[in-house]
């Protein structure tokens, strides 16, 4: 700016005023990317827990697809099931699902009875099977009445909410 005196340049109000601005839209931009990243985290965490359901349910939907008898039983919150041509001396694999305070767990008669876990403890599982009259039943054996025809499992955990999946069993 040209000044009366002849002289050029900013006042010192002017440079002040203009560092001030800077300094508003600094913070706003500090304030809007930390807000970002806070989605992003969320996001993040949102998506492996799904990653970790899907691979949950494609796993026990190639166990039920394979089964040759399954037995339930809500008050151990145990569900066994038999897999058929699985490379063991019998011809059959005990697969056993558990899903109690400590999340969904996973053991084999192959495997040595190790038990793997599927689902962290922030998950509550409940399974019932559908029997061919109908009923859907929290505890069947072998020789109670009807037959299963499908397997039902609830998963209720943080992010995901409630999500209930049914396989038809062969």
């Amino acid at each position: 700016m040209r000044r009366q005196n002849g002289a050029a340049g900013m006042t010192l109000i002017e440079v002040l005023v203009a560092m001030c601005l800077l300094a508003i839209l600094s913070v706003l931009g500090y304030k809007a990317f930390s807000a970002l990243l806070v989605s992003r985290e969320r996001l993040m965490e949102t998506s492996t827990r799904w990653v970790d359901l899907a691979r949950t349910f494609a796993r026990f939907g190639d166990e039920t697809a394979a089964c040759d008898g399954v037995e339930l039983d809500d008050t151990t919150a145990t569900l066994q099931m038999l897999l058929r041509g699985r490379s063991t001396a019998t011809g059959t694999e005990t697969i056993v699902y558990r899903a109690d305070g400590t999340g969904l767990r996973w053991a084999s008669d192959r495997a040595g009875n190790v038990v793997f876990a599927v689902l962290g403890n922030e998950y509550r599982v409940r399974y019932y099977l559908l029997l061919d009259d109908g009923r859907e039943l929290a505890r069947w054996r072998r020789g109670d009445p009807g037959q299963p025809v499908a397997v039902g499992m609830r998963v209720t955990g943080p992010l995901v909410g409630s999500v209930h999946r049914l396989w038809r069993l062969p």
